[in-house]
């Protein structure tokens, strides 16, 4: 009598392994803002203000899609002068090269975040910086990247930042910026960023 050999077969249920190469791109980008900080402390730097920061977000952003959430921000950022800039012809006007390095708090859908920037700008600057224009590309760190349905995708993200400052008086400044946080889709289609409307405050050296 034949005795057949009974045979446990064990079924491993297959792990999926996602891979996000395109995470690549925004650590560049975050290693280019650090690279630009680290190697402009060479030569001829300077710290122009410092000062506090209050933004919202509304669900019809500026230069993203629409968004899930009203988002408040409220940071303090120092305004740095790098040593590249470039009169223009004969004028009171000039550009130069800068860096806005923030810290704060972005909070949205009950959920919150400590964030990091930095952010190399090109400032047009006239009438004896009594009025500067703005605009430049950087990258931001995000403890939290999940508020609620709304995902950023990661924690590392490209800001990209326009903004324009008045100095009425010395010592003192204000201004208005536009501000937006993504990830340019690198984390995938289903990822969200923000825009917030910031209204600056500070002291200026």
């Amino acid at each position: 009598m034949n005795h057949g050999t009974l045979r446990i077969i064990t079924v491993r249920p297959q792990m999926r392994c996602y891979r996000r190469p395109y995470l690549l791109p925004l650590l560049l980008a975050l290693g280019l803002s650090s690279t630009i900080c680290t190697t402009t402390f060479a030569g001829e730097v300077a710290l122009l203000s410092i000062g506090p920061r209050v933004g919202f977000g509304e669900k019809a952003p500026l230069m993203g899609k629409e968004q899930l959430y009203y988002f408040h921000l409220h940071d303090i950022a120092a305004l740095i002068k790098l040593p590249w800039s470039w009169p223009i012809g004969e004028s009171t006007w000039s550009l130069d090269t800068r860096l806005i390095a923030s810290a704060g708090l972005l909070t949205g859908a009950n959920e919150s975040s400590l964030m990091i920037t930095t952010v190399p700008v090109l400032a047009l600057s006239g009438w004896k910086e009594l009025v500067t224009f703005d605009t430049g590309m950087g990258a931001g760190f995000f403890t939290n990247h999940e508020f609620g349905m709304q995902d950023f995708g990661g924690p590392v993200q490209i800001i990209a930042t326009m903004g324009a400052r008045v100095n009425p008086i010395a010592h003192a400044y204000a201004g208005v910026r536009v501000q937006h946080f993504s990830d340019a889709g690198l984390y995938g289609p289903s990822s969200l960023g923000v825009d917030m409307y910031i209204a600056e405050l500070g002291y200026k050296f």
